[in-house]
């Protein structure tokens, strides 16, 4: 999708669903090392990160929509954080290696990057990764297939992180049926 379809989406309200961080962040934040930034990968409206700058931790979420960037920066203003929205592309992670306490990616999917996710991450540093699995398609809208999991896909790319906490299945999100993958990881 272009970037114009995006701002159009942020604009016309698609994307006005809850601000309270999902239920992966809100389970395992407590895990992020102090000290390290959080780098939030299509962070959209910046909800997560909100959760992170409460506690003092340095927040930086990238987006491709200058809309979304503008959403997550008036959001943050009117809460008084501060976070780093970044416009830019995940398929050009601005991210030195070893620079991130946290990673956080939520429901966007470049295969891609996935090696360079892992090598943003300081030692302790925690991954946490939710995306939709192709048998979204079975009960949504039709989904570019190119952007949802095969089944055991997502844990396939991070096995060299200490396993923390993986889930595949269909759940009730938001109020919306979701078929999902959901990771948490450390590396070493």
């Amino acid at each position: 999708m272009e970037t114009a379809d995006w701002d159009k989406r942020y604009r016309d309200g698609f994307y006005s669903g809850p601000l309270t961080p999902h239920e992966l962040v809100r389970r395992f934040s407590s895990l992020a090392p102090s000290g390290h930034p959080v780098v939030d990968i299509a962070m959209g409206t910046g909800r997560d990160l909100f959760l992170f700058a409460e506690k003092g931790l340095f927040c930086c979420g990238l987006e491709r929509s200058r809309e979304a960037v503008m959403t997550a920066r008036r959001g943050a203003t009117e809460r008084g954080l501060d976070i780093a929205p970044v416009f830019g592309d995940a398929y050009h992670l601005p991210f030195k290696k070893g620079s991130a306490g946290c990673i956080l990616v939520f429901y966007f999917l470049v295969r891609e990057i996935m090696a360079e996710l892992v090598s943003m991450l300081r030692p302790g540093g925690i991954l946490m990764y939710e995306t939709h699995l192709k048998a979204q398609n079975l009960f949504d809208r039709p989904r570019n297939p190119d952007f949802l999991l095969d089944d055991a896909e997502l844990i396939s790319y991070f096995t060299g992180l200490d396993l923390l906490f993986y889930e595949e299945g269909t759940f009730l999100s938001e109020g919306k049926k979701r078929a999902v993958a959901r990771y948490v990881g450390r590396k070493r």
